[in-house]
């Protein structure tokens, strides 16, 4: 499961083939669902290590409102392209991982995410 991988070199080099090769979707519109899913991800790393810590916290799936449109481009890419397909589901207007992808692989997923997604701060 290298989706992460494929997401953060996307974020590098802004090349679509990378992700998508079955939907229409402009590079603006990729851009801003993938940064959710890494931003998901490295929020959900930041999860485990609290509950590492014994705090009171779990792992929430990624709420979708399709009024939006990435939410709504999030869906397309989750139905039509095979690597968002082998690893995520919506269900219940819920993101998250399928059940098939392992406890390791999904932690293996947040900590990737949560090392090299670094988005540069606008101040």
């Amino acid at each position: 499961m290298d989706i992460v991988g494929a997401m953060l070199k996307y974020m590098e080099v802004k090349d679509k083939r990378i992700l998508v090769k079955n939907i229409q979707i402009s590079d603006y519109e990729l851009t801003v669902v993938v940064v959710k899913i890494l931003s998901w991800l490295k929020l959900e790393h930041k999860r485990s290590i609290w509950i590492s810590q014994g705090k009171r916290n779990r792992f929430k799936p990624l709420e979708i409102d399709m009024r939006y449109p990435w939410c709504a481009n999030l869906y397309k890419l989750v139905e039509n392209e095979s690597l968002f397909q082998d690893c995520f589901l919506i269900k219940n207007s819920k993101f998250g991982f399928l059940d098939s992808v392992s406890e390791e692989d999904r932690r293996k997923a947040r900590e990737k995410a949560y090392q090299n997604y670094n988005p540069q701060k606008c101040t």
